[in-house]
Formats: structure tokens, C-alpha cells, sequence
């Protein structure tokens, strides 16, 4: 769910994610739970004195009191409910804050360079662009699952990230180079490539090695379910594109049709005004033996003239077709351009 801005018949490529996460924020300042996140901490303190202590262990923690001093919002927990992630996954998810923001809020917190973006994790806390287009359903839900998954990435150790980056090259070595996520994600930086495919392997694609799947079973539940999400908020962006792709060929196919048949027509009319000017100059100058031959000649005459008319009138119906089908054409190319318009941010009414 992956962009580039498009130009006079051009069409873009949706990205969900940020090219690049934008520069770490400091966390907000607890609120009014602050007593209660004191006793916690305290009881987590007494805890840890008798459990095995390493980073992962620590980060485990950390997010868990996050959690519990800053409970999500109902609709973020719908958000991992429909996209099945499993106690890990929601833990994480929630200690990042995420936010639903309206465009003037997400657009403080993420970067607008380069592709449209539709959720960015800064090291902290994720923000996810609030896309309410019922025709696009299926978004938000998409875009806080890879987002939560550049936070699980952050949080691996060292030899997890390497062991799970060589898995993930492997699979990517299997796609096309013309696979459009692919040139996408080979267009941002290469230390963040990794990341971004670590996001985008989970919430794009099926036939995964049982390694990654069992990986990413740490995070959800069901990822045949974040696969069917992702497929029904592309599906819009799909149906267009193939009607544009096949009113483009029947275009690209009768275009050059016309433009034959138009030089025929020409060539025709020509040969026909040429041979009109020859036959009134020999019966002006009586060079026609009898009436017969006259009539012979004349009678070809009227056949070519009514031969080329109805190549005109063909002619007329394929200009007034191939006029209709481009009009079709716009009207589908503005209809994509509104529809991705509903993921832009940066085009929302009253957007800074």
C-alpha cells in the first residue's frame, strides 16, 4: 500500500508507510496515573530482583508499564482485534500510544517527503492517518499493523534482526525486479530497507518460508486475516487500474486502426478527385466514343464516391467510439486521483 505523484495519464503507486521515520520525539509526560504507575513500578522493581535480567527482558517491562499508565483508546483496540494480533503484538502496539489522527495532527508528527503516507512509527510512538472513505476499508487497520511491526523490529536483539533480515532477504530474492513493491522499497535509503520489508512481508504477501511465518506469529494471530485486509483496501485502487489498463489497450489498438483507415480514406478521396477532374476534362474536350462509355465511367464514379462515403461514415463512428472510450478514460483517471486523494494527508480539508 504503496506513492509517486502521477502526471497526464499517469497513476500512482499507493505507499502505506513513511519513506523514512522521522526523528525520535521524547514520550509525552504521564498523566494523572502517575500513583498508580509509581506502586506498579515499585511491585515490577521487587520482581526483577529474583528474575534473570537482559535487554529484551527490560524492554518487556517497559512496555508493559506503558501499557498499564496509558490504556489504549477503544478504537485502538479495535484496531488489534481486527488485526488479530496476539498478546505480544497488542503489548507492543499499545506501549508505542498509537493515535487515529486527523490530518492537521498526523501531519505535525510525520514526515510528508516523498510518498504519500499513511502511518509512521518514530521510535516511540506510532500515528496512523485516519482514512474514513468506506470504499477504502481496511486502511487503518493495515497501516497500524506494519507500523507495529517496525516497532517489533526495533525491539529484536541483534542476532534475531540478523537471522530474521536473512530470512527476508531470501524471499525477496524470489520476486520479479519488476515486482512494483520491490522498486518501491528499493527506492528508500538501504539501511532501512530491512525494516520496511520486515513490515511489508507480513502485511503483503502470502507464501512465506515457515520461519518468517512462525516469526510473525509472535505478532498476530491470524495473518491470513491482515492478508485479507490488506487485499480488500487495495481492491478499490485494483478495479480501477484494470479498467484503465484494458480502455488504455483498446485505445493504444484503435488508435493506429483510425489512423490507417484515415490514410486510406485520404488516398482514396484523392484518387477519386483526380479521376472526377479526368473524366469532366474528356467530356468537355468529347473524348468519349459513345454514351455507353460515358455511362460506364460515370456509373464508377458514383460507386467510388458512395464506396468512400461509407468509408467516412465507418471512419466517423471509429473517431466518435475511440472519442467516447478516452472520455471513459478520464472519468476513470479522476476517479482514481479522488480515491487516492483520500489517503493524502497533506490533501485533507483544512490540512496545513
Amino acid at each position: 500500500m504503496d506513492s509517486q505523484p502521477w502526471g497526464e495519464g499517469g497513476f500512482g503507486v499507493i505507499s502505506p508507510t513513511p519513506p523514512a521515520p522521522p526523528p525520535t520525539r521524547p514520550r509525552p509526560r504521564v498523566g494523572p496515573r502517575v500513583v498508580t504507575g509509581i506502586a506498579v513500578a515499585a511491585i515490577i522493581a521487587l520482581f526483577l530482583v529474583i528474575q534473570p535480567w537482559d535487554g529484551q527482558r527490560r524492554q518487556t517491562y517497559a512496555d508493559q508499564m506503558t501499557v498499564w499508565l496509558n490504556p489504549p483508546t477503544a478504537e485502538i483496540v479495535e484496531l488489534a482485534e481486527a488485526t488479530a494480533m496476539s498478546e505480544d503484538g497488542r503489548r507492543i502496539f499499545f506501549a508505542t500510544q498509537p493515535q487515529l489522527a486527523d490530518a492537521d495532527l498526523f501531519n505535525s508528527h510525520c514526515s510528508m517527503e516523498g510518498s504519500t503516507v499513511l502511518g509512521c512509527y518514530d521510535g516511540e510512538r506510532i500515528y496512523i492517518y485516519r482514512v474514513t472513505d468506506t470504499r477504502l476499508a481496511g486502511t487503518n487497520e493495515v497501516t497500524a499493523a506494519h507500523e507495529l511491526l517496525h516497532a517489533a523490529y526495533q525491539r529484536l536483539s541483534a542476532s534475531d534482526r540478523r537471522d530474521i533480515d536473512a530470512l527476508v532477504s531470501g524471499f525477496v530474492a524470489t520476486l520479479d525486479s519488476d515486482d512494483p513493491v520491490r522498486q518501491l522499497v528499493e527506492g528508500y535509503p538501504v539501511a532501512q530497507q530491512p525494516d520496511e520489508w520486515h513490515s511489508r512481508l507480513a502485511t503483503e504477501f502470502s507464501g512465506l518460508a515457515p520461519e518468517l511465518e512462525a516469526h510473525y506469529s509472535r505478532y498476530f494471530a491470524d495473518r491470513g486475516a491482515l492478508l485479507q485486509l490488506n487485499d480488500q483496501s487495495n481492491a478499490p485502487f485494483r478495479d480501477l487500474q484494470e479498467q484503465i489498463t484494458a480502455l488504455t489497450a483498446e485505445l493504444d489498438t484503435l488508435g493506429p486502426a483510425i489512423d490507417a483507415a484515415s490514410a486510406a480514406y485520404e488516398s482514396g478521396l484523392a484518387a477519386y478527385t483526380a479521376d472526377v477532374a479526368d473524366f469532366n476534362a474528356r467530356a468537355d474536350s468529347g473524348d468519349f466514343t459513345s454514351q455507353e462509355q460515358f455511362d460506364n465511367e460515370r456509373a464508377e464514379l458514383v460507386a467510388h464516391q458512395e464506396a468512400l462515403e461509407s468509408e467516412r461514415t465507418t471512419l466517423n463512428d471509429q473517431v466518435d467510439h475511440y472519442n467516447a472510450l478516452l472520455h471513459d478514460l478520464n472519468d476513470l483517471d479522476a476517479s482514481y486521483a479522488e480515491l487516492y486523494a483520500q489517503l493524502d494527508s497533506t490533501a485533507a480539508p483544512g490540512a496545513p
